[in-house]
């Protein structure tokens, strides 16, 4: 089940949402009109926002993979007070917001583990599962306008791997604050857009891996054709600058990419991060090819990018999070 925002429309049953405007389900026949397709891939038809990789089944795959890849690095489904801040001491329904839920894979999982909390997921596509568990609402929604809900209606705000959505960070930072508890906590995670060496591996990157440097290189640029900076390793600044927060804990992870890694699970992950990350560099043709460069030349980048992760040992991606307290 699948919801859209629209006006007039009667409060949620928990009574948190504005009167201005709320939700309503949709009806099958109301789902193509949230996609597109361009050379032969589902895109959002949503064509002011600057979101710019596929929606389709192969994109879906990877964002599960990706999922599972945070989950299994971090070892938990969550970083911070999370228990605390969702706990049932004062018999209050606690609820959680998660910003670009995509297929909802996170959402789901948090309901299996607190089955007490009203738990949303927002995003611009409706892609999530048509089944979610009692207390899971997905939402059709473009998280850079205002959200629906009341001052302090959210316990807790969830922003994982939103960079490719998010415009103006401290102005979402605003509104996530707004609709935040005092002592509700706001997460942040996001992958840098770039690759390193692991330690006591190579520190030369454009020697070792040169290919799959300028790939992330010719990526940035075109990303920031629409306004999409790297995020990653600022939104603790963001938070602060913010005034709205305490100051934010902040944690950094490796990914290793590919199976050099001489530990059991982080060799696992290692191969399923090297998978989605070749499916990546194949979502982003589409966007590559709007700024005007050869199929060639597209093809050629990717390549190489994908020759480099497979074959140089000790690469890793980097996951930023950070999190932080409503003053």
């Amino acid at each position: 089940m699948a919801l859209e925002y629209t006006d007039n429309m009667p409060h949620d049953d928990d009574d948190a949402s504005d009167a201005s405007s709320d939700v309503t389900e949709l009806d099958a026949n109301d789902f193509p009109v949230h996609f597109s397709e361009r050379d032969g891939r589902l895109f959002h038809s949503h064509g002011s926002l600057p979101y710019p990789l596929p929606v389709d089944s192969p994109e879906q795959a990877r964002l599960n993979n990706l999922h599972r890849i945070l989950r299994d690095t971090v070892e938990l489904h969550y970083l911070g007070p999370v228990a605390e801040v969702l706990g049932d001491v004062d018999g209050r329904q606690k609820r959680v917001l998660d910003l670009c839920t995509g297929t909802g894979s996170w959402p789901m999982d948090m309901a299996r583990i607190f089955p007490r909390v009203k738990i949303y997921g927002l995003d611009i596509v409706p892609i999530a599962t048509r089944r979610p568990e009692r207390h899971v609402q997905f939402e059709i929604h473009d998280v850079t306008r205002r959200f629906r809900w009341s001052d302090g209606a959210m316990d807790f705000v969830h922003a994982r791997n939103i960079d490719l959505a998010i415009t103006d960070y401290p102005r979402l930072l605003q509104e996530a604050a707004r609709v935040l508890r005092p002592g509700g906590l706001f997460f942040s995670g996001e992958i840098g857009r770039y690759i390193d060496f692991a330690h006591g591996f190579s520190v030369d990157l454009a020697h070792q891996a040169p290919r799959a440097q300028r790939f992330l290189q010719v990526v940035n640029q075109s990303l920031q054709l629409r306004h999409l900076v790297p995020i990653a390793d600022k939104v603790p600044t963001f938070i602060q600058l913010s005034h709205q927060f305490t100051v934010p804990t902040i944690q950094t992870f490796h990914i290793p990419i590919g199976g050099w890694h001489p530990n059991t699970v982080m060799k696992r992950i290692g191969r399923n991060y090297l998978i989605a990350l070749k499916e990546f560099a194949e979502s982003l043709k589409p966007m590559l090819r709007e700024t005007g460069m050869t199929q060639h030349d597209i093809d050629s980048h990717v390549t190489g990018f994908i020759q480099d992760i497979e074959h140089v040992r000790g690469l890793v991606g980097v996951y930023h999070t950070a999190w932080a307290r409503k003053l």
